[in-house]
């Protein structure tokens, strides 16, 4: 088996054995900051008597590579890839890349799985100067990610080592739609869902070939949930509560 192949195969093993040791909240994305972000649109809603339905949501779909799973043991953000969505519709032209120097050494079977070396992040920005970038794209419209709690840790990390900042920002899983439908996908993995549905990943562990990839998988599981009557986010997370 490729080299490539193999630390592939065993990257998923150890992303799909974090999220089978994770509360089931968790896993699910209905996490106590989902929750919060969820009662501040509920609450929004009945202030301003404003609908906020699932058609016209404003997200942005993120992934992140990174040199290994442990920001808390060093490691660090690799690259960021992101795009925007509104509804069910992506926003191709609304996208967001970039390399980010680690400020250590690459791991060679991360640089086999994706595609990044020592010397092409040399000139990269630095974790501060690419949040910065990143975190301006995003504005004020809420984070998408798949199984979300990855991306959550090394923003945590990364936010507070490179600025003191805490990681307050808004996100989602798109694991909350995926289980509100109720299909089980073997582990429910990227690779898994996209295969299910025909999604093809044009360069897997390239961070906007996958975010590209999520939010494909969150437009149709938003699809499936706008068709099942639901509206907005708040009526969902009542519904998996």
């Amino acid at each position: 088996m490729p080299t490539r192949n193999l630390w592939g195969r065993l990257w998923h093993m150890s992303r799909a054995a974090e999220a089978a040791r994770m509360p089931a909240a968790e896993r699910d994305g209905s996490d106590l900051g989902l929750a919060a972000f969820l009662r501040t649109l509920r609450r929004e809603r009945k202030e301003t008597g404003a609908r906020l339905p699932l058609a016209d949501l404003e997200v942005v779909v993120v992934d992140l590579e990174t040199t290994g799973f442990s920001p808390d043991r060093g490691d660090a953000i690799l690259s960021i890839g992101a795009v925007a969505m509104r509804g069910e519709q992506l926003l191709l032209g609304e996208s967001f890349y970039s390399l980010v120097d680690p400020g250590r050494p690459i791991p060679p079977h991360v640089a086999s799985l994706t595609g990044i070396r020592d010397e092409m992040v040399r000139t990269a920005p630095d974790p501060a100067a690419a949040l910065q970038r990143f975190f301006q794209f995003v504005g004020d419209r809420p984070l998408v990610a798949h199984h979300s709690r990855h991306e959550r840790q090394f923003f945590r990390a990364a936010l507070w080592k490179h600025g003191r900042r805490r990681f307050s920002h808004r996100l989602l899983d798109t694991m909350l739609l995926v289980r509100l439908s109720g299909e089980v996908i073997g582990s429910s993995s990227l690779d898994a869902l996209c295969a299910a549905h025909g999604i093809h990943i044009s360069r897997r562990h390239h961070a906007y070939c996958d975010a590209v990839a999520a939010a494909s998988l969150w437009g149709i599981y938003l699809g499936k949930a706008i068709r099942r009557g639901y509206t907005d986010l708040g009526e969902i997370y009542e519904e998996l509560r």
